[in-house]
């Protein structure tokens, strides 16, 4: 399954924290590496932040909302 740039984000927005991409890959069924870069493309636009998490190295998302800049 294909997910679109604009409804990963539209997720990211609506969960209101990080997630893990191995959590939203499972979430989306879509494959890590299609969604790593996907999320690397968002993140680009300035969307999403991407960062290690605390365990076990994990790669988390967050997306950027208008709070984050106030």
């Amino acid at each position: 399954m294909v997910v679109k740039k604009d409804i990963i984000y539209k997720l990211l927005v609506t969960k209101k924290k990080a997630t893990s991409l191995q959590k939203l890959s499972e979430e989306l069924e879509t494959p890590m590496p299609w969604l790593l870069y996907t999320l690397k493309s968002l993140e680009s636009e300035g969307l999403v932040e991407i960062f290690y998490g605390n365990e076990k190295a994990a790669i988390m998302i967050k997306a950027k909302t208008l709070e984050d800049y106030f």
